[in-house]
């Protein structure tokens, strides 16, 4: 199983590229579509899209994922 969007806003990791630039932050992409602000699992996946490219994610251990987070604080 791959992880490849927000499922509380059912917004793709793909849609949210699509709306990104270079300089664009999650903190933007959350006022924009809700991403990242319902229960939160998505968030660091939208991390790692906004760094990679990469829209699809395998699941990460809870612990790596709190490692991206906390990069990103």
């Amino acid at each position: 199983m791959n992880v490849d969007r927000c499922v509380c806003y059912d917004i793709t990791l793909e849609q949210l590229k699509a709306m990104s630039t270079k300089s664009t932050t999650v903190d933007e992409l959350s006022e924009k579509t809700g991403c990242c602000t319902g229960c939160g699992m998505c968030k660091p996946y939208v991390i790692l899209m906004l760094r990679t490219g990469r829209t699809t994610f395998p699941v990460l251990p809870p612990h790596e994922a709190q490692r991206i987070e906390s990069l990103h604080s």
